[in-house]
């Protein structure tokens, strides 16, 4: 796959099964709808472990911090 693009295959933790989410185009080289970026990926993945990626959390300077910057692809669950 070119220009930074990859499919991913996730399952379990609530995960639908069977369920295909997004499309590519004719040579899958390219997202052609619902693409998800990595901080989403993340964000679903904290999801799942029931935790709030909007959580805040504190850095080594105190400094308050998003845990991630992303929203869950909640449709990816059942």
């Amino acid at each position: 796959m070119s220009g930074g693009q990859h499919a991913i295959l996730i399952a379990g933790a609530g995960i639908k099964r069977g369920y295909v989410h997004g499309a590519s185009d004719s040579t899958a080289s390219a997202p052609l709808e619902n693409p998800v970026h990595p901080g989403e990926l993340l964000a679903t993945i904290y999801h799942a472990f029931g935790i709030d990626p909007e959580t805040i959390v504190f850095n080594h300077l105190n400094q308050p911090r998003e845990l991630v910057k992303a929203q869950a692809v909640t449709a990816l669950f059942a």
